[in-house]
């Protein structure tokens, strides 16, 4: 019910702080009910269950699950533990749990920067590269987690303490460091070759303090009422290796502190039109403070968005009505929200531009809507409309200076409506229908969707078309650059009217019996499109994909093998570059020994394989995908001991 608290959507390299191996659930939500987690879950959202403060009793005095994973086959080596334990005395449970994973550098299958795509958008030629690895990515992270909760019958309270550390590597290319930028009191190894710049690094930490409680109600129209508090705390210094000592040298200090508040009450008011009415109220309450402040002259100043507040407050319904035939979901929300720069932003060069924007006020809604309706025993059709409106974030506003971290030099929406002729970026607004159809026969279970949206003043990131790179060694504007290693594209936040649309299929056969087990197959298919209408395509869109996954169970063994055929990325928009097409082929197997003795503890042994063809596999959505390809064949062996 809380965000995440971190500033993974303000760059590509800083690294999210939810760990999906400590959760017991992972719901992906779509429709009205997105109204519940803020203007932000346009097209859904991800909720992550952890159950740090439990809301009902277990009736179990003690419950545990621990797991140990390796990769085997690479130079990757990732290793992983992890563990969580819950006990319970009475009223009272204390939950723990926790994590430690430590990874080397990055195999892939070849060579790590794309030379054609490198040429192509720099116009000139990388002197160096790397096969078969991406030197410094190595990572290692470590989670605690502690919750205490007490819950009786109709009432529960609990507090949660999280702590995250975790130190990462940039891949080379990713984050470049002039050699000779004014003030730099040490000399950086970049030359002629990308290879041999700084290493540059990240050291992040997060607390996040959580306090909850619920109570239920006897009253027929109310049901009950929770309340949320949270507090998170993150940071992360970007530092590099002096070339020399390989003491770590100061870079950009990160910091991004959240308070949130939510309240729910659930009813039945309308219990009157629909005796299944199940109805939810509630109010979000935030405070954001964010600053990323230089701390030496090595970055060059890489404060490229300013000290900027951002307070949020959001009123939502959210309700259901189920009838024999159709169920009707209807959600609405209105947000405020108001951003106080603090700082005077970096400078536009050549003229050294600066400006010091007065406060903004965003006012936006959501209306969603969906009807569910069985047209047969067989058949069922679900449509649904939305109207919804997001705030631009505080990178797509300010923003203005050298992102080194996606190799670009960013200007955000204010700085060309710094002036009283000029209107504010407007928040975007996205109309949308979907239409899905489930159809269940002999042969098995189909389920088809498509939708279509049109987006009214989208942000996105334009490349220029002119002195479209930016030399960070001489701080200036170029069309073409000497070196690679001190040349980065301009990007510059656009808002123009856009559309999408596309498609999602899945079709699943019945099951098969095979080998004293049951096999079922599955095809699968997805494509999204984006368009400029009378203009041209949308940047960083996925590719179509086609698919095909064959799973078998018997009893304690369960296999899966899945194939995806992923084509190549053509429709890239202005002055982007194209990705091939690529086979990825996935598989997994498990194997579940329950212990003697014992009615509920259990060992799950599992082999996991990724890109078993050893496929070279270029992102399309990625500013980086030049430079750093995904992981070549991974295998990882690992048990999970539970209790």
């Amino acid at each position: 019910g809380m965000g995440a608290g971190d500033v993974s959507s303000i760059s590509a390299d800083h690294a999210t702080t939810i760990e999906p191996l400590l959760a017991e659930t992972i719901d992906i939500l779509k429709g009205p009910s997105t109204v519940i987690y803020g203007n932000g879950a346009i097209g859904g959202t991800v909720q992550v269950i952890n159950n740090r403060i439990h809301e009902e009793l277990t009736f179990k005095n003690l419950s545990s699950s621990f797991e140990v994973r390796r990769e085997l086959l690479n130079d990757h080596h990732r290793e992983t533990m992890v563990g969580k334990i819950d006990a319970e005395h009475e009223n009272w449970i204390l939950h723990a749990g926790g994590f430690v994973r430590s990874s080397k550098d990055m195999s892939i299958p070849g060579l790590a920067i794309q030379e054609d795509a490198i040429n192509e958008i720099y116009g000139i030629s990388n002197s160096d590269n790397t096969f078969g690895t991406v030197i410094n990515t190595d990572s290692k992270t470590d989670n605690l987690s502690i919750g205490v909760s007490y819950v009786d019958e109709s009432f529960f309270f609990g507090i949660s303490r999280t702590v995250i550390n975790s130190e990462y590597g940039l891949p080379p290319g990713a984050h470049n460091e002039p050699s000779d930028s004014p003030g730099h009191s040490h000399s950086h190894p970049v030359g002629g070759s990308i290879v041999k710049q700084a290493i540059v690094r990240i050291d992040l930490e997060q607390e996040r303090d959580m306090i909850k409680f619920g109570l239920d109600f006897d009253d027929l129209k109310f049901k009950n009422f929770s309340l949320m508090l949270g507090s998170i705390v993150y940071d992360h210094l970007e530092f590099e290796a002096d070339p020399q000592t390989a003491a770590p040298l100061r870079g950009t200090f990160y910091s991004n502190d959240t308070k949130e508040l939510k309240a729910k009450l659930s009813h039945t008011l309308f219990d009157s039109l629909n005796e299944n009415h199940t109805g939810e109220i509630g109010l979000q309450w935030t405070q954001r403070s964010f600053s990323a402040e230089s701390m030496d002259l090595m970055f060059s100043s890489e404060d490229f968005i300013p000290a900027t507040d951002q307070r949020g407050i959001g009123l939502y319904s959210y309700d259901k009505f189920q009838f024999e035939k159709f169920s009707f979901e209807i959600g609405a929300r209105r947000e405020i929200q108001k951003l106080i720069q603090k700082e005077f932003t970096a400078t536009l060069l050549p003229n050294n531009t600066q400006f010091m924007h007065a406060p903004i006020t965003y006012e936006v809604y959501t209306l969603s809507s969906a009807l569910e309706y069985q047209l047969s025993k067989n058949h069922e059709f679900n449509l649904s409309l939305s109207s919804s409106q997001r705030a631009p974030e505080i990178q797509e506003l300010l923003s203005l200076g050298s992102h080194l971290a996606t190799r670009s030099y960013d200007i955000g929406l204010l700085l060309y409506s710094n002036n009283e002729n000029q209107a504010l970026p407007k928040p975007e607004k996205f109309n949308s229908v979907d239409i899905n159809w489930e159809w269940t026969n002999k042969i098995g279970d189909l389920r088809t969707s498509a939708f279509y949206t049109k987006a009214d003043d989208f942000i996105y990131q334009k490349t220029e078309a002119t002195s479209a790179l930016f030399d960070v060694s001489d701080n200036f504007f170029r069309n073409t650059c000497v070196r690679l290693e001190e040349c980065i594209a301009v990007y510059k936040y656009s808002q123009d009217d856009a559309v999408f649309f596309g498609y999602e299929s899945q079709l699943r056969l019945n099951p098969i019996n095979l080998y004293s087990g049951f096999l079922e197959i599955e095809l699968f298919s997805d494509f999204v499109r984006g368009r400029f209408p009378g203009v041209g395509d949308l940047p960083r869109m996925p590719p179509k994909r086609n698919g095909i996954s064959f799973e078998w169970s018997g009893g304690l063994i369960n296999a899966e093998i899945r194939f995806s055929k992923v084509f190549a990325q053509n429709k890239t928009g202005e002055n982007e570059t194209s990705t091939d097409s690529y086979n990825l082929l996935n598989s997994h197997i498990t194997y579940l020994h329950e212990l003697k003795g014992s009615n509920s503890s259990e060992v799950l042994f599992f082999l996991r394989m990724k890109n078993l063809l050893n496929e070279e596999i270029r992102r399309s959505t990625s500013f980086l995908r030049n430079f750093t390809p995904e992981p070549g064949r991974e295998v990882t062996l690992g048990f999970r001991y539970q209790f």
